[in-house]
């Protein structure tokens, strides 16, 4: 297992929080979701054996975020 953590623009409103892990999770791999407003920051746990950090990236970009860095 492997987690990227995403600062992210676009996370405005905690009413989104559920869907957006709801979004990236739905993946299979896809372990866990942090969602941290106070920090502007998406983390990711997920399966390295069948996605890398680009793919990770996209799903995060779909749940409406923009991603600004990867840490």
């Amino acid at each position: 297992m492997k987690a990227n953590k995403f600062v992210v623009a676009g996370l405005t409103d905690a009413a989104m929080i559920p869907d957006i892990k709801q979004s990236i999770s739905n993946h299979v791999g896809i372990n866990a979701v942090r969602v941290d407003m106070h920090e502007g920051t998406v983390t990711v746990d997920y399966d390295e054996g069948r996605y890398e950090e680009g793919d990770i990236k996209r799903f995060v970009s779909e749940a409406g975020l923009s991603v600004r860095e990867v840490k």
